[in-house]
């Protein structure tokens, strides 16, 4: 069995995460859960802010357990919206299938894959 990554490092791989889809213009209805934390496009409040790099919201006290029974112990991820046409339908702004690709590409660089749970969620797991 592969090695869990650790704490700096799940953190980093979030970061990338949210950094690809600010830069594809797909940060929008998503939480990147991880660390007791998440990484959301929303603060709870009904404030939204997509594809905003100047409003980058973290939630703390996070547990992806609470909202999917999929969820994993490193990284879980939950999201409507673009990234959820790109991973289901393979098509979003022109990137087909780059996403799937791209993504794949992230984490395995931390040692992992994911897996869909459902079609709006998915969850990191040791290669």
């Amino acid at each position: 069995m592969a090695k869990k990554p650790t704490k700096a490092q799940i953190e980093n791989l979030a970061k990338e995460i949210r950094q690809y889809l600010l830069d594809r213009e797909m940060w929008s209805d998503i939480r990147i859960y991880f660390n007791g934390k998440a990484f959301a496009t929303d603060d709870r409040e009904g404030h939204y802010y997509y594809n905003d790099p100047d409003h980058l919201v973290v939630l703390e006290d996070e547990d992806p357990h609470t909202y999917t029974e999929y969820a994993g112990d490193i990284l879980t991820m939950t999201f409507e919206g673009p990234l959820y046409e790109a991973l289901n339908y393979g098509d979003y702004g022109g990137y087909q299938w780059k996403t799937e690709e791209e993504l794949t590409a992230i984490f395995r660089k931390y040692g992992l894959y994911y897996e869909l749970g459902n079609a709006w969620n998915l969850t990191a797991c040791p290669l």
